[in-house]
């Protein structure tokens, strides 16, 4: 009967030690899995923002450009109004007279 009890002691302690393997196993299990996934959300966080670096780039270019334009088409609409001008004083269309 001792014997008996020993061993059903022992299988105990084997089912004990083998569930506490499992335990221990399952713990580092969690933490590896939520450092991937912690890796992963940071890489995706940084492709986020080289997306957004790169969207304000070419938005701050095109701005650059738009107010490149506005200029360029100021001078021309100067120009031409001066060259209109010049060519109705040639035609004589204009009002010279200083008054």
């Amino acid at each position: 009967m001792e014997e008996l009890t020993v061993d059903i002691d022992l299988d105990f302690e084997d089912r004990l030690i083998k569930l506490e393997k499992i335990i221990k196993n399952s713990q580092l299990e969690v933490e590896r899995t939520k450092a991937e996934l912690a890796v992963k959300q940071a890489k995706e966080a940084e492709s986020a923002a080289e997306k957004a670096s790169k969207k304000l780039k070419r938005a701050t270019k095109q701005l650059k450009d738009a107010k490149v334009m506005k200029i360029a088409q100021k001078k021309a609409s100067k120009k031409f109004a001066i060259k209109r001008a010049k060519k109705m004083v040639k035609n004589k269309k204009a009002d010279t007279s200083a008054t």
